[in-house]
């Protein structure tokens, strides 16, 4: 399969080119996005020919599309744009960097360090080397001068469709995705059998957290426009994320809208009476709440569920005490479980904790990269959305909680999603106002946004229970 996919390069190569050279800059983005998407909820993975050692479609798409823009900006003379817009030059080389250093040493681990997993390792290998090629792919969108405003809209699209699949799937008890249509969502960790949806991710933790992260994107999509497909999209969103009875991704949420109810812009005397009104209305809400539905949401979140909080923490000093033996260089990347395995005899699950596993699995430098490139990301898009802050510190410090109490890093997809949208924020053009600029930008294709009907392969699905 491989060996297809590297002959079928250079005519795919051929094909992009001649689109991404004919397409209109306002249609580019979204279509280009939407392209990338659907290779990563896809997740068609190419065997090498080794055990359980792949590599991701994206990888692939990332390279032709990058190719093919690259191109397009040469034809058209624009490559010195690059040269002469100096800050997001200089932000790109320092996100580009930093994550190509993590590339870097997980090259070195993989020549130094008694890798245990080739599969795990791979797999992270795969990750990295998809959000350099992404941080690219927006660099050069933003280059071309693609609005926020068009990209946004493809995510929009891509969680109502992520939306419409998980209500589909609770609605059949079957997953629907590509290579495991048939297989049940029914969880078993708790006192009763319950249904959890797992949406293009393939696993309810993740679906719960990418829920999380394209709650902030909606509510800013809402609040531009005042559309009925904004709305739509947010209340699918809702049920959805509801449905995963995922607790942390629920938390996540809560602390993201009190951000937007408390921080974001006034306008008015009307806009603060408004805002006012709003949170009375949330805190009748969850008292009423509390009130009436208090003992069937404890008997679904944490007695048919499962609770496992006190196993995360007590997995977290463990992980500490591990990574006092290899403090600079890490583990090796994927290779926590089998490393315990072999010299613990502990048969423990993925570390529940994105950050925490950089820092165990990678040590001090690798961590301080991957901390540095989430930080800097954050700090540009806060400078960038002057007025409008809550949009980013909703979206990071949503994505910071999430990714702090699940596996988020064997959930892919969340990962690709909450840096797309990072890198939308930092190099696309921003419209002073997405109400405005509709008419400017030609509206997403249905054909441009990912369809239900397509399968993401998470490695988490061997880890039962989590």
């Amino acid at each position: 399969m491989l060996t297809i996919m590297l002959f079928l390069i250079p005519v795919l190569q051929a094909g992009m080119l001649v689109a991404v050279n004919f397409l209109p800059n306002k249609r580019l983005g979204g279509t280009l996005l939407g392209l990338v998407l659907l290779a990563m909820v896809s997740n068609i993975q190419l065997n090498i020919g080794y055990e359980n050692v792949r590599v991701d479609i994206t990888v692939f798409v990332l390279l032709i599309v990058n190719l093919s823009l690259s191109v397009h900006l040469m034809l058209k003379n624009k490559l010195q744009t690059l040269e002469t817009d100096r800050i997001s030059g200089t932000r790109f080389r320092l996100a580009a960097g930093s994550i190509a250093f993590m590339l870097l040493m997980l090259l070195f681990q993989g020549y130094t360090l008694e890798i245990y997993e080739a599969g795990l390792y791979v797999y992270h290998l795969n990750l990295l080397l998809n959000l350099l090629q992404m941080a690219l792919l927006f660099y050069l969108l933003g280059m071309l001068q693609i609005h926020a405003s068009t990209l946004l809209l493809c995510i929009v699209c891509y969680s109502v469709a992520n939306s419409v699949l998980g209500l589909l799937q609770y609605a059949t008890n079957k997953s629907l995705l590509l290579f495991s249509a048939q297989d049940s969502i029914n969880y078993y960790e708790g006192v009763k059998v319950a249904k959890r949806v797992v949406g293009f991710v393939g696993a309810s933790n993740g679906a719960g957290n990418l829920g999380a992260i394209l709650f902030p994107v909606l509510l800013y999509y809402f609040m531009q426009r005042k559309s009925l497909f904004a709305f739509t999209a947010m209340l699918l969103n809702a049920a959805f994320l509801f449905l995963t009875f995922t607790r942390i991704g629920y938390l996540s949420v809560c602390v993201q809208f009190l951000i937007f109810l408390f921080f974001a812009p006034l306008g008015n005397r009307y806009g603060l009476m408004k805002k006012i009104g709003m949170i009375i209305a949330a805190g009748l809400a969850a008292v009423i709440a509390y009130q009436l539905f208090f003992d069937q949401l404890y008997q679904i979140l944490f007695l048919d569920r499962g609770d496992t909080e006190s196993h995360r923490f007590m997995q977290f000093t463990g992980a500490f005490s591990v990574l006092r033996e290899h403090l600079w260089f890490g583990l090796g990347a994927g290779q926590y479980i089998p490393y315990m395995q072999t010299h613990h005899g502990i048969d423990d699950i993925a570390l529940h904790s994105q950050f925490l596993n950089a820092l165990v699995e990678q040590g001090i430098f690798g961590f301080m990269m991957f901390f540095f490139a989430f930080g800097a990301l954050f700090v540009w898009s806060l400078k960038k959305y002057k007025g409008e802050g809550w949009f980013p510190v909703a979206l990071f410090l949503g994505y910071f909680i999430v990714a702090n109490f699940n596996p988020n890093q064997y959930y892919s997809l969340c990962t690709y999603t909450f840096f797309a949208i990072a890198f939308v924020l930092v190099f696309a053009r921003k419209s002073p106002d997405m109400r405005q600029s509709a008419k400017q930008n030609v509206q997403m294709e249905p054909s441009n946004c990912p369809k239900p009907n397509r399968q993401v392969v998470n490695i988490m699905q061997m880890y039962k229970g989590i």
